[in-house]
């Protein structure tokens, strides 16, 4: 009879633990370490070759979002001139100047565009009006200067042209030595030409060549112009200016500045934690153990494994919901993944997984 009774005690208590296990449900918490970055950032920064680089970062997407690079020409001499007034405040404004720079080789290029323009205007006004001896005279003397340096160039060309194939010096700067002669050619037409214009007077033909010519160096001059004024860099938004003493070694920042009115949260999770995590899910933040409680929600999973102490973990993002002032860029902080409820038996198995296994 004991038994039975034992039996029937013990059927009751498996069946019981078997229902425990199986229907009730246990709030299950993931505890981790993440990283505070702010949502937005732009850098600006030297290259080691003398370039600069332009990013803007979105570190909610981990995108870059813009990116460019400005280049100079070989040989040219440039200086990038950093507006003080900017970096002696904390903050930043949209649209604000960093700096400026400032190219010899572009300044050189506009001024003899600017020259040209004034030249062909010149001897549009002559031929409309009719040329004096004293102003051929003057076009015969440009004309001397530009077959002078016509020829001097066409001997530079070709000292080059043999350094070239014998590769002591580069494409670029074969290409560029080309590039002169060609110019100095067409300059030395342009003033031959010039000079038979006005000996002979000027020809319907000959007067559209020349206002043709007006309008190239036009738009010669816009789009230098235009490249000059590129040089001003801009503030792409408002933000704090970012100070960090740590060296770097690719290349050297000239600012860095953060949307700080945004921040996420950088989450490592082991592999078999992801079943209960997804978009939405709340995070309880905390900079110290022990200190104050802050918002934040899962914005975004990762779909890519990453080996952390030979462990395979996901990183998860979370974007802080509250005083986000609070936090600074680069801050360690404690996070509870609040994953909601669980059945029991799930819960005891990541239990013993956590103990056994971890």
């Amino acid at each position: 009879m004991k038994i039975f009774i034992r039996l029937g005690l013990f059927l009751i208590i498996i069946s019981l633990l078997y229902t425990i296990a199986v229907y009730v449900e246990i709030p299950y918490n993931i505890n981790t370490r993440g990283v505070v970055m702010p949502v937005r950032e732009w850098r600006l920064a030297r290259l080691q070759d003398g370039s600069i680089l332009n990013t803007e970062k979105n570190n909610l997407t981990n995108k870059i979002s813009y990116y460019s690079v400005l280049e100079f020409q070989r040989g040219d001499h440039a200086e990038f001139i950093i507006n003080d007034r900017v970096f002696s405040g904390k903050t930043i404004n949209e649209g604000d100047t960093i700096g400026f720079i400032r190219s010899y080789e572009e300044e050189r290029r506009l001024l003899e565009l600017l020259t040209g323009l004034e030249e062909q205007r010149g001897l549009l006004r002559v031929h409309l009006s009719g040329g004096k001896q004293e102003e051929i005279d003057s076009y015969r003397e440009r004309y001397i200067l530009a077959e002078t340096e016509y020829e001097t160039q066409k001997k530079l060309l070709a000292r080059m042209e043999t350094l070239y194939q014998e590769g002591i010096i580069a494409e670029e700067a074969w290409e560029l030595a080309r590039n002169d002669y060609e110019v100095k050619k067409q300059n030395m037409s342009i003033a031959s030409s010039a000079i038979d214009v006005i000996s002979a007077g000027a020809k319907d033909e000959e007067v559209d060549l020349i206002r043709s010519n007006i309008n190239s160096f036009q738009r010669q001059i816009e789009q230098t112009t235009n490249r000059i004024e590129a040089f001003n860099i801009l503030a792409p938004f408002s933000g704090s200016i970012i100070r960090q003493q740590a060296p770097e070694i690719d290349n050297e920042s000239i600012i860095r500045v953060a949307d700080l009115q945004r921040m996420i949260v950088t989450l490592p999770v082991e592999l078999y934690q992801l079943d209960y995590i997804e978009n939405g899910n709340q995070v309880r933040v905390k900079m110290n153990p022990g200190r104050r409680v802050y918002n934040a929600k899962i914005v975004d999973v990762d779909n890519t494994v990453q080996l952390m102490d030979q462990r395979q973990n996901v990183f998860i993002t979370a974007l802080v919901e509250d005083e986000v002032e609070k936090f600074m860029p680069n801050m360690l902080v404690e996070a509870e993944i609040i994953c909601g409820q669980v059945p029991a038996i799930d819960y005891i198995r990541r239990l013993f997984r956590i103990i056994f296994v971890n």
